[in-house]
């Protein structure tokens, strides 16, 4: 089972959806989510059964009601342990109640419980606490304290990228043998080469042939560097006048960011798409992708665009420079720096030759080390060596180590 909070459209959700689709091919998975959402129908379009759980309701706060809620998610999780005859359950997202699904390795017939981290700042903060703000410090203590205890019980902590893996050393303690680092993977099949979908993209958005896109793809959320980017667009945009930016997501900065674009002068250059479920044909529409994020675990949003064969400038951050080599597949930039955002754009735009072999240089990248397949593979190593316990490999080991 891959149990994941929700099943809104973002980058873990579409890990999920990756990886049961190959997965099938040496197990059978079944997606489970305390939240629906519009990947639940692409998922059982694949044959698998998507299953709903009930939700918190509670805090901890109000203890009664918050241990009545545990104890009615610990029951339907229970039932499907049995009704799947489950041997494996590897959770996403779940943060507090990932300790909830590790007491089912003790309480039902299941064999191994996986956390896959999706980020290096994967401890809470004062964004999870919208009341109760005084909570924040001991909250994170004793998150901490937990997870040094958890690292007894748990069969293993899944990291998607290399620096993922560092910060699960740095935080939890020296569980490196436990620590399993396995890259996001992205179905290349499903990703074109660029410009394969231009005229129907570029009709909904009233732009010619000529006209040079950019895609952004990810929640509209402070971490993901739009209104620098934002920023940039308006430094671009008398360089270059046939120039158009798309943000495909949405989220909670959307008000705010139209405000900025309008504040701008940009309305005409920066259009809002709002979730899409067809982020391969705006990506194959598009002549450059851009991920300005401050911090990233490892962007699926960047892997599908280097899987379409696009140039990349995006920020030194965590993932990113795992999948990406400087110069050779796209320019890496520090996060935050509006004058560098535009200056790496303005370099891939005015030579459109180093853009065109860098866009293909990511796609061969992307093919080599981070398909879906490779990913399945690696899980499924995983799993086995866990339930009929093969010799261990060495395990994650910390730089420095």
């Amino acid at each position: 089972m891959q149990l994941i909070l929700n099943l809104e459209i973002g980058g873990a959700q579409e890990v999920v959806r990756t990886l049961v689709k190959y997965l099938a091919a040496g197990c059978t998975p079944v997606v489970c989510t305390f939240q629906d959402g519009p990947v639940r129908h692409e998922i059982e379009q694949l044959g698998i059964p998507v299953e709903i759980l009930p939700s918190r309701k509670h805090s901890i706060v109000a203890l009664p009601l918050f241990l009545g809620d545990m104890l009615r998610i610990w029951k339907a999780l229970a039932a499907l342990v049995r009704k799947y005859d489950l041997d494996v359950v590897q959770t996403h997202l779940l943060t507090s109640l990932d300790y909830l699904v590790l007491a089912l390795r003790y309480t039902t017939r299941l064999r191994a419980v996986y956390w896959t981290f999706h980020s290096f700042n994967f401890e809470i903060d004062g964004a999870q606490l919208t009341r109760h703000r005084w909570l924040l410090g001991p909250k994170k203590l004793t998150h901490r304290l937990l997870y040094r205890w958890a690292a007894r019980l748990v069969d293993g902590y899944i990291a998607i990228s290399d620096q993922v893996g560092q910060a699960l050393v740095d935080v939890i303690g020296p569980i490196g043998r436990k620590v399993e680092v396995i890259a996001n993977g992205v179905d290349v099949a499903q990703y074109a080469e660029p410009g394969a979908a231009g005229p129907s993209v570029r009709a909904e958005l009233g732009l010619d042939e000529s006209a040079r896109l950019i895609a952004m793809v990810g929640t509209l959320k402070e971490v993901k560097g739009h209104g620098y980017m934002i920023e940039a667009m308006s430094a671009l945009a008398p360089r270059f006048p046939d120039l158009h930016l798309m943000l495909a997501g949405d989220g909670e900065l959307r008000a705010q960011l139209e405000a900025q674009v309008s504040a701008a002068g940009l309305d005409d250059r920066i259009h809002f798409l709002g979730s899409r479920s067809d982020v391969a044909d705006l990506l194959a529409a598009s002549d450059l992708f851009v991920l300005p994020s401050l911090w990233e675990g490892l962007s699926m949003a960047l892997l599908e665009a280097m899987a379409t064969g696009l140039p990349i400038v995006a920020s030194k951050v965590s993932g990113t420079v795992q999948a990406i080599v400087p110069g050779e597949h796209g320019l890496l930039i520090p996060p935050g720096e509006t004058e560098a955002i535009v200056n790496a754009i303005a370099q891939v735009l005015s030579d459109p030759d180093r853009a065109r072999a860098m866009g293909l240089a990511a796609k061969r990248r992307v093919i080599a080390e981070f398909s879906a397949q490779k990913q399945a593979e690696k899980h499924l190593e995983l799993y086995s060596r866990t339930l009929y316990k093969k010799p261990a490999r060495a395990g994650f080991v910390p730089k420095g180590v």
